[in-house]
Parts: structure tokens; sequence; C-alpha cells
């Protein structure tokens, strides 16, 4: 089977480019596969491993190069730019002849479908459905929002698969959407788990409006005050860096929490540390945590939709929380601080969990889904 993701980036740190490509290496390896990328843009370091088997294609569009500079360049993204890309791509795939295309829900997420060939159609949803509303702080940003969803509901309908990466999500925003099917999000098992015993609690995520940091830190200066030889480590980068820094500070947490920037390998800190916490308002699926339980680390969590209810079962191997409630936040961080033993046992149930989410288990599912569609496509 001839497979082909198309993708904005492979280069730089983000979730979507190391699925991507763990995804398309463990495809490539399998017997009978051939699997290629074509991506948009260069720009950034590649960090993430790729198998040799993959064939990449730069199709040399550059959004990055110029997006957002100014009105123009922000219309020339959207359509001089999206126009190249489209052309571009309809080359290849007819130069290729895959079976399967897939989108990651990037740039060619509304234009794909439109391109005309024997091969089906994947569309990724790599965000709860509902994503662009949840994030829009505006009239002006719920307006785009409200336009954004009714063009991704008249696209979507042109995939003949789409994929959700929670039972969650289809169960609240996929109602009689037949081509829906949920195949969460891989991870590398991590080859070291935490011993359980240092006295720090990590986080890592965009410092933005959706991972709400803010809230984590309030709860953490409750923590604070019973067990103040404890500290938290913030891992990422974004807009509200210089807020958060300012937050930080007018709780006189200066010495306790600390925002650590961007690493490439966050899952390789994670045996460092004795628990994991999660602020977010929203999510798609959030493989940190699914990262996180591979080291062992039992993890504290909002129950935002979408994610976390599918990954931590709670009072097994993590808590989930109430969205906002801060109060309860802290006290399940403390509960965990304060019994050793309690931390420990969630620390194996969560090595145990994170089986479930392997890439040995996550790939046969996306090739039975390929071979379903191919063969209702023949028919």
């Amino acid at each position: 089977m001839t497979i082909v993701y198309c993708i904005d980036s492979i280069h730089g740190v983000g979730g979507i480019q190391h699925v991507t490509l763990a995804k398309a290496s463990a495809l490539a390896e399998t017997e009978g596969n051939e699997v290629w990328i074509l991506f948009a843009d260069r720009s950034g370091i590649l960090r993430y491993p790729v198998s040799s088997s993959v064939h990449t294609v730069d199709l040399d569009i550059n959004y990055y190069a110029d997006d957002w500079k100014s009105r123009w360049n922000v219309l020339k993204g959207l359509f001089i730019k999206r126009r190249l890309h489209r052309k571009r791509l309809a080359k290849q795939l007819h130069l290729i002849k895959p079976d399967v295309v897939i989108s990651v829900g990037q740039s060619e997420k509304h234009f794909l479908p439109f391109i005309r060939g024997p091969w089906v159609t994947v569309r990724e949803f790599h965000f709860v459905k509902n994503y662009r509303i949840r994030q829009a702080n505006s009239i002006f940003d719920r307006l785009l929002a409200w336009g954004g969803n009714g063009l991704d509901q008249f696209v979507l309908r042109k995939y003949d698969g789409i994929v959700s990466l929670t039972q969650e999500d289809k169960d609240n925003n996929w109602n009689n959407w037949s081509t829906v099917r949920v195949i969460p999000n891989p991870v590398c098992l991590s080859s070291v788990s935490s011993s359980l015993g240092s006295k720090r609690i990590m986080s890592a995520g965009r410092l933005d409006y959706q991972k709400n940091y803010i809230s984590l830190i309030r709860a953490f200066s409750i923590v604070h005050r019973s067990f103040p030889e404890w500290t938290l480590d913030i891992y990422g980068d974004g807009s509200e860096s210089e807020s958060l820094s300012s937050g930080i500070q007018a709780l006189g947490l200066s010495s306790s929490v600390r925002l650590m920037g961007i690493r490439p390998d966050v899952q390789g800190l994670m045996p460092d540390y004795s628990l994991f916490a999660l602020s977010s308002r929203f999510e798609g699926f959030p493989l940190v945590l699914v990262e996180a339980i591979s080291c062992g680390l039992p993890v504290v969590s909002y129950a935002c939709p979408c994610g976390p209810k599918d990954i931590i079962r709670d009072g097994v191997d993590g808590f989930l929380v109430p969205p906002g409630d801060e109060t309860m936040l802290a006290e399940r961080i403390c509960q965990l601080i304060e019994d050793d033993d309690l931390r420990k046992t969630m620390g194996a149930a969560a090595l145990e969990r994170a089986k479930a989410f392997s890439i040995e288990k996550i790939i046969p599912q996306w090739t039975s889904l390929f071979e379903e569609l191919t063969k209702s496509k023949k028919r």
C-alpha cells in the first residue's frame, strides 16, 4: 500500500511533527508499504527521527517565511501560496499514485479532498472539533471561528475518513458522522522510569491561553504553603511567557516555579520528576500525558475536553480534577506529595496504562482503517 502524509513541516519542535514522523516510520517499516511525506516548509531543524524508508518531498511553499508580517502577507498565505501549494501537491500525488492520502489538518486540509484521484483521503483532527470557538477571546475571533467551522463542516464531508483522537470528542462532537473513527496518537515508550523520589513537579506545553498555566501556578502557590521544598518546572514557550513570569513573581514563587523554555526531548527529562500536572482549558489529545505515564509519572490534570479522560484513569494512575478548580488541583497534588506509597502505586499503574498507546498497538488500527477505506473505494 502506498501512503502519503501531507503536512506543513516536519522540522522544528511540535507534537504534530513528532507523531507524524513516528507513524510514517512505523508504517514504512511494515512489509508491503511505501510511505511518503509531502511537506510545505523546510524552516527549522529536523528534531525527530524518521526512517530512511520514508520518502520526503519539499514542496517549497514556505508559508512561514513571511506569514503574519502584515495583512498583505496573511492574504498572500491564504490565497496565493495555498493555490501554489494545491498545484504542487496535486502534481506529486499524480506522480506517486498513492492508495491513501492523509491530511494532518494544516494548510492542505481545505483543498486536499478536491484534488481528484483514485486514492482515498483521510483527515486527522488533532484538536477537539470545536477548538476555534474555545480559543476565541473576542467578537472578531468568534466571527472568524464560526466562519472557519462552517468551512470545515463543508470540507470534512468530502473526506473518505476522519480520525478523532479521543472517544470523548467523537461522542460529544461527531454525532451521526459515520466516517469518524477514533485512533489515539502513539507514544514511544520510555526505557527509563522515574524513581518518584525527587521533590519536583513537571508540566510542558505552549505558553498560551489554551494551556492555562496561570491556573496551575496559582494552584501551586497553595501547594507551596505546605510543601515549600517542592518545585514546579514548566517547559515550553509562547505568547504568555512574560505575563506568566510576572505572575510567578507576584505570587512570590520565583525560587520555586521556573519557566524552562523549549526542549526537544521533554520525555527524556521526565524521569527526573515525581509527578506531572496539566491545566489546559481544552485539548485534542495531550501526547505529553502519555509520555508522562510512560515514564511512570502519576498525573494530576484538569478533566478538560478532550483527552485527559481518555488517557488517565481517575484514582488509578492519576487524578482528574474539574476544570478550573484550583483548590482541588492543589489538594490532589498535595495528596501525592505526602503519600509516597500512593505515588508509587499510581506510578506503577501509569507504566501499565501507557502500553495501550504504544506504536505497536496504534499502527495496526491505522492499517485496518486504510484497508477498509480502500476496499470501499474499489466497490
